[in-house]
């Protein structure tokens, strides 16, 4: 289990089947992480960095880039852990990560996969939080991904509907961090991110993520109606093009808007 705090990270390992290793050695006890601290959970690696102890080309020590994938890995390893690719073993290849931090990144590029992959053990991280009603602890491991992906979304247009099969991925699997939290920690602004985000993307909500939506509405009397008219306005600038699965769930929406203001 990995603990975010406000000035420090820590990990532990509750029991795990394959066991935590932080540079090379076991954990058994509650560990304190620095900058560049190698952490290893199961077939997945991590590298914990601290961008303010960041250089423009500060190496990561005995780490190797896979070709193939991305993906990070330790000096030793002869295959990715990822991939399954063969690594290379030259000097030349060791990772070196930029000043500038680049989450979430741009999906062709595959340094950037790299770090989507590390995003991804983060998020996993996350859930088990929250599978253990964890929610605070989850929120600080997810806020500077949800904030960067909303920013994101919001200045490029980014993750709006489309064919791509892991923006897609990446987009369901924040709006469902994003409803997990709201409703374990009551927080309207959880609420809040669903709408920006559609609204920033443009997509029509799905019909789980609706009904998700009218429960936890009720359930804490959210009562503010700014975002969700925001995204009446987008929904119903589109309206002509929809089929009737898609103009019902408008029409539940539009239900859900008046659940909203109802409440002020």
């Amino acid at each position: 289990m990995l603990h975010v705090e406000p000035t420090a990270v820590f990990i532990e390992d509750l029991g795990s089947r394959n066991g935590v290793v932080v540079n090379g050695a076991a954990v058994d006890r509650r560990c304190r992480l620095t900058h560049m601290d190698r952490i290893y959970i199961g077939p997945q690696e991590l590298v914990l960095i601290d961008p303010a102890k960041m250089t423009d080309q500060q190496e990561t020590g005995p780490h190797v880039v896979c070709g193939g994938c991305g993906g990070v890995n330790g000096a030793s390893r002869r295959f990715c852990g990822e991939c399954g690719k063969r690594l290379a073993s030259a000097a030349s290849d060791t990772y070196k990560e930029p000043r500038r931090p680049v989450m979430p990144p741009s999906w062709d590029e595959p340094e950037a996969t790299g770090t989507a992959k590390a995003a991804d053990v983060m998020e996993g991280i996350a859930s088990k939080a929250i599978s253990m009603g964890r929610y605070e602890e989850a929120e600080r491991i997810l806020l500077p991904f949800m904030d960067t992906l909303l920013g994101r979304a919001m200045r490029e247009s980014s993750f709006g509907p489309s064919d791509d099969p892991e923006a897609d991925a990446v987009f369901n699997t924040a709006i469902g961090n994003a409803l997990d939290l709201a409703r374990g920690l009551g927080e309207p602004k959880w609420i809040d991110w669903v709408f920006r985000m559609h609204v920033a993307t443009g997509r029509l909500m799905s019909a789980d993520t609706i009904e998700t939506l009218h429960r936890v509405v009720r359930d804490q009397e959210y009562h503010r109606p700014r975002f969700v008219r925001a995204y009446l306005e987008v929904i119903r600038s589109q309206a002509a093009a929809y089929g009737p699965s898609e103009r019902f769930r408008a029409g539940r929406l539009d239900g859900l808007a008046e659940v909203i203001e109802a409440r002020r």
